[in-house]
């Protein structure tokens, strides 16, 4: 799901009437409701088959060659930022978070779409669904994604009235010198660091050693020998992060 949403995400972005007018706004919100759309598509289905065919053997949930109802019961989160010249967009859709550094400061773009947030729960239940332990129904523990298409067959429903929903949370920044860096990171990261943890861990490292992929992965390395995941009660989750650094305007 990742995958293709990172393949077709791009695409579908370009492709909106309100890229190309600039409305850039909605034409995020535009590009992940039109990735929902084709991951029900025999097109969208037949491409999934392709990515996979092509992953490790080893998944125990999808055999190899066999997609048909891969967006039926898996999703993904997607958290994505376009740069103009003079702003930025973060449109956000699960647990996935985008921070970003305002003079050593750390500022939420995003908000991370937990099924308990009284508003996710709200729609959750308008739509027929219930949250038991913080999961969606008892099993989804997030409650904004693409795919995940069996919590979104409600045809009476707009997609943002779904039980899940692909509908972005963007937000708006202007660019400024106060501006350092964005991270964007998936919940692996901000259940073990809090939004300023991680911006001061990226400062502190990027002071001895100028690669942001060394920093990053100094970060990571950080949070697994410190067992923070186990005093924090959670199991050891995947990791992703990216880091946005601005050139400071003369």
């Amino acid at each position: 799901m990742a995958v293709y949403a990172e393949e077709n995400l791009p695409k579908a972005l370009k492709e909106s009437p309100a890229f190309k007018s600039k409305n850039y706004k909605q034409a995020l919100i535009n590009a992940f409701l039109e990735i929902d759309r084709q991951l029900g598509t025999p097109e969208g289905k037949k491409e999934l088959q392709k990515i996979n065919a092509r992953s490790p053997p080893s998944n125990p949930h999808f055999p190899q060659g066999n997609a048909d109802d891969i967006a039926e019961h898996a999703g993904c989160t997607a958290c994505a930022v376009l740069i103009t010249k003079t702003e930025i967009y973060i449109a956000n859709a699960g647990d996935s978070r985008c921070v970003l550094s305002k003079n050593g400061i750390a500022i939420n773009m995003s908000e991370d779409h937990k099924p308990e947030l009284e508003s996710e729960k709200s729609r959750v239940e308008k739509a027929g669904g219930y949250v038991e332990d913080n999961r969606v129904n008892g099993v989804l523990n997030l409650s904004r994604s693409l795919g995940d298409l069996e919590y979104k067959r409600n045809k009476k429903l707009k997609p943002e009235e779904q039980m899940v929903t692909a509908v972005p949370e963007v937000k708006v920044e202007k660019i400024s010198n106060e501006c350092d860096f964005l991270l964007l990171a998936c919940d692996g990261i901000w259940d073990c660091l809090s939004s300023q943890e991680a911006v001061n861990f990226i400062i502190s490292k990027r002071e001895a050693q100028p690669k942001i992929s060394k920093a990053i992965e100094d970060m990571m390395d950080y949070i697994l020998p410190n067992d923070i995941n186990e005093k924090n009660g959670l199991g050891c989750d995947n990791m992703t992060c990216i880091a946005i650094f601005f050139k400071k305007i003369k």
